[in-house]
């Protein structure tokens, strides 16, 4: 593979994006130059994690960890809250209104449930562009954010050496469950598999209106970097729909 920052650009030239693909780094302890919640509770991690994608390097631990669902979903914490599962469905909860993204509490509260570490997390999780990953660091996740045009595209080279292969999965998720905690999933099981998402309705607000993601888990990563130069991109038809990017 060629070097992080070489590979990047040659993506986002190819791909006609705005922002760089982010990368997933798992580490012993906080990077200094790292930009991090000061303290716990203090705000959602999905708006730090796009802007990532601009050249910013984000990142959280144990100690810094944004609110109680994304010190949950980024595997620190055992539980969220007590009353989640009304807060997702139909009670309000701590004198706030409830989302009702979920039918009923007690499926609400089996979906949480499902999410619980087999073991909390300890060390640092880093989100940052490719072109700042070094050679001795690899990527556990890469994450595109791309419009409509750009995740067909994604879609295309996932398929393009498996056409028949289910390896595009898109769940009901919050927005940092959608690029981490589900990604991660397949990523700890060896998997050629991506995730599209950013569909949350409580996050989507913050987000430009076309813009969602897919998360790649490194063997899907890779592999599709190797097509890149022999696949559709090279075509009228999609330097057709870059161009209009």
């Amino acid at each position: 593979m060629k070097d992080f920052k070489s590979l990047s650009q040659e993506i986002k030239e190819k791909l006609g994006m705005n922002v760089s693909p982010v990368g997933v780094l798992l580490t012993d302890s906080m990077p200094e130059d790292a930009l991090h919640f000061k303290k716990k509770g203090s705000g959602c991690v999905a708006n730090m994690i796009y802007n990532s994608a601009k050249g910013k390097t984000f990142a959280f631990d144990e100690n810094a960890t944004g609110l109680p669902c994304s010190a949950f979903y980024l595997g620190y914490t055992e539980w969220i809250f007590d009353g989640i599962e009304g807060f997702l469905s139909n009670e309000c909860t701590w004198g706030r209104e409830p989302e009702r993204f979920i039918k009923t509490p007690a499926i609400a509260k089996e979906f949480v449930k499902s999410y619980i570490p087999k073991q909390t997390r300890k060390g640092a999780i880093v989100f940052k562009t490719l072109e700042l990953f070094t050679e001795n660091e690899k990527p556990e996740l890469v994450i595109f954010f791309v419009n409509a045009d750009q995740i067909s595209a994604l879609q295309y080279l996932v398929g393009y050496g498996a056409p028949r292969e289910e390896r595009i999965i898109s769940r009901f998720a919050s927005a940092c469950m959608s690029v981490f905690t589900v990604p991660m999933e397949y990523a700890e099981r060896g998997e050629k598999k991506a995730v599209w998402g950013f569909h949350d309705i409580s996050v989507r607000s913050k987000m430009p209106k076309d813009i969602t993601s897919m998360t790649f888990t490194w063997p899907l990563f890779e592999e599709i970097c190797g097509n890149l130069n022999e696949s559709f991109l090279t075509t009228e038809h999609w330097i057709k729909l870059r161009e209009r990017n």
